[in-house]
């Protein structure tokens, strides 16, 4: 079957690789300050929505982010994985709906946005403005597989507005701290809190899907993917993070999770499921002094960089600073760690699961939890 992933680890023979990002950042509008919250610097967005090209990124961290997906890339077609790639906009445009404007930029962590359960391409509900018309740069090699056999699906699209978003997750002092103005406007279209979730906040375990769940937007997202993959699935969930888990928990093989906190913090959160499964944590790097002294935002923790690719059962694509230590933590499973570049994964939000979309492994439909 040309679409055909039923879980994060079987060998990989097909996978979309994003795009480049571009030196402007988005607008730094109500429903991007909201998702990257916990991350936002303390010194960097002053509390006010920044005009597109205001707030950049340093040309060489795009340049060095280029280079490294490339290399990323090479390496997956050296092991006979077929790469693709999404359609790269000629240019960043401001783009609009009925109630507010925004920014369009590549697709980057495509992750994010879309995830192949069984047969299917499933596309979620944008949680940020700026990533409404993300997939649209996909669409060619969806309507492909589509063609050809692949099933092809969306998530409603919210409409957007403040109050579509559920706030509980972010309290008074948070707001302060991270400079989010927490009052909703009042809009004639408010319907009140919408599904919107990343497909990003899911992993699959065959028959399970592990989601994390946080909010009430996320909710509501649980409920639609359980009702969109039917009887045959399990949508399964944790509080484990805010948003997307796969910089929190990472399945490896049935069984066998890394995961980018304390096992003691991470399992008393895991659903019953996976409780009898073995955690591998690795702590974070020091970094260096040039990479504190990085100028700009940065939009996840350094967590990040433990976000790897599973190529099969036996082998992981990482960070090459992490090479050495997972081998070492990893042998005794019979896993061996490949690393490759991947500079500045805290400022482009994502490593080498994230900016992927796995979308044939060798694999089938089983259930891991019987």
């Amino acid at each position: 079957m040309i679409v055909n992933s039923h879980n994060e680890w079987d060998q990989l023979e097909e996978v979309i690789v994003g795009d480049g990002f571009p030196s402007e950042l988005p607008l730094l509008d109500y429903s991007f300050k909201l998702f990257f919250h916990e991350n936002l610097w303390d010194g960097c967005p002053d509390g006010r929505d920044y005009e597109f090209g205001e707030q950049t990124i340093q040309k060489r961290h795009c340049e060095e982010h280029a280079e490294d997906l490339n290399k990323f890339c090479d390496l997956l077609q050296s092991l006979n994985v077929k790469v693709r790639r999404p359609k790269t906009p000629k240019r960043i445009s401001k783009t609009k709906t009925p109630l507010w404007s925004s920014t369009n930029h590549p697709a980057l962590n495509v992750r994010d946005m879309a995830m192949v359960v069984g047969d299917t391409i499933i596309e979620s509900p944008p949680t940020c403005k700026y990533r409404y018309f993300e997939n649209d740069y996909l669409h060619h090699l969806f309507l492909e597989y589509f063609k050809q056999g692949g099933k092809w699906i969306q998530a409603p699209k919210p409409i957007m507005t403040d109050h579509s978003f559920d706030l509980s997750g972010i309290n008074e002092d948070n707001g302060k701290k991270y400079y989010i103005d927490v009052r909703q406007k009042e809009h004639y279209m408010d319907c009140g809190v919408e599904i919107m979730f990343d497909a990003a906040n899911c992993v699959r375990m065959g028959s399970h899907i592990l989601m994390n769940v946080s909010n009430e937007n996320q909710e509501l997202g649980a409920k639609w993917l359980q009702q969109a993959v039917g009887d045959k699935y399990k949508v399964i969930t944790t509080p484990l993070t805010d948003s997307h888990i796969d910089s929190s928990f990472l399945p490896l093989r049935p069984g066998l999770a890394i995961v980018m906190k304390e096992p003691e913090y991470v399992r008393p959160r895991l659903p019953a499921e996976l409780q009898s499964w073995d955690l591998v944590h690795i702590p974070t790097r020091n970094r260096t002094q040039s990479e504190k002294e990085a100028q700009g935002i940065k939009l996840a923790s350094p967590r990040i960089e433990l976000n790897v690719l599973s190529i099969s059962p036996e082998l992981i694509i990482c960070h090459s600073q992490y090479e050495t230590e997972l081998n070492k933590v990893l042998a005794k499973y019979g896993i061996t760690a490949m690393g490759t570049p991947f500079r500045h994964c805290e400022i482009f939000a994502g490593a080498h699961h994230c900016t992927t979309l796995d979308v044939r492994r060798k694999s089938k439909y089983e259930n891991y939890f019987e």
